[in-house]
């Protein structure tokens, strides 16, 4: 059985290094591996990388595309489309696998289950250069959950799925959150409400490093505010009813306790307050658009 790695790239750097991590993966007996990349530059400057790989006749599973159209979810989509395997991968060109094993473990999770999708982890490291507050507070972490746990969402910085639903079902990433970010979000969300099976390995896992661009509170605050939006827009707007209606409270209650939350820990340094802080924008920011209708204004990708 064929998996395709499905990547997008855009000017990283970390790209020769994401692709050694997934070469080297050590599959179980019947599968292979093929890598699609889906080079956004319109210079091309992950050709180069790209290529080196084919140069080996081991490692010719490497296939390089290009899609300088700026929008993330269109990027995906020409990633989705040019896969030939009955699985999908999907890993961002600034991680690496962990180890040799992050996709086997991930194969076992689904058969096991009889999942659609798998999840696994992402272990975030910082620069040396990063501000205290920031790595004390651990502010870009990423959500961790029970080993085996249902889902009912997921992101593309390190999953498995089903072909099926692409080649069959024709799920496509949305262009609408293809500047903001989200589109993953809402692409597995669509296919949990269809009913596919979505499960989570709290031993696959990948890592990276933050960018030191991202390591300042203004991004912090876009990227909670791109969240709330895209919260209101994939799953709030489309409930109706005692469900909107449940939700919306839900907000509010949120709303109140992590600005409680901020308010009592302000005295205690960055490290404390902005982590209930920036959950306190990303709430109001989901109510905020409830009232003015499902919109992203915050891009946070296209390229330049």
């Amino acid at each position: 059985m064929l998996v395709s790695i499905c990547m997008c790239t855009y000017k990283r750097d970390s790209l020769k290094k994401t692709l050694d991590s997934v070469v080297a993966q050590d599959l179980p007996d019947g599968y292979s591996l093929e890598v699609v990349v889906v080079d956004n530059d319109v210079d091309e400057s992950g050709r180069e990388v790209c290529e080196s790989y084919q140069q080996n006749p081991s490692q010719s599973l490497v296939r390089y595309f290009t899609n300088s159209v700026r929008n993330l979810s269109e990027v995906r989509n020409s990633t989705i489309e040019n896969a030939q395997g009955e699985l999908l991968a999907f890993i961002d060109d600034d991680e690496w696998a962990s180890d040799n094993q992050w996709l086997t473990k991930l194969l076992g999770t689904m058969t096991r289950h009889n999942a659609d999708v798998v999840f696994g982890p992402v272990i975030v490291h910082y620069p040396e250069a990063a501000p205290e507050w920031i790595v004390s507070g651990d502010m870009f972490g990423k959500d961790s959950h029970a080993h085996e746990s249902l889902q009912k969402k997921g992101a593309t910085s390190n999953a498995l799925m089903k072909a099926t639903w692409v080649k069959d079902q024709n799920f496509r990433f949305d262009p609408y959150f293809g500047k903001s970010g989200g589109e993953d979000t809402d692409f597995f969300h669509r296919i949990y409400e269809a009913g596919g099976k979505l499960i989570y390995d709290a031993h696959a896992s990948v890592e990276e490093t933050v960018e030191p661009h991202r390591l300042n509170f203004e991004y912090l605050k876009k990227q909670n505010i791109r969240i709330g939006q895209t919260h209101y827009s994939y799953l709030w707007s489309k409930q109706r009813g005692l469900a909107f209606v449940k939700t919306g409270l839900f907000v509010l209650a949120q709303i109140g306790g992590y600005g409680v939350l901020t308010l009592l820990t302000m005295l205690l340094g960055k490290k404390r307050y902005l982590r209930w802080y920036v959950l306190f924008i990303r709430n109001v920011e989901k109510l905020k658009t409830a009232f003015t209708g499902s919109r992203n204004t915050v891009e946070l990708y296209g390229n330049g």
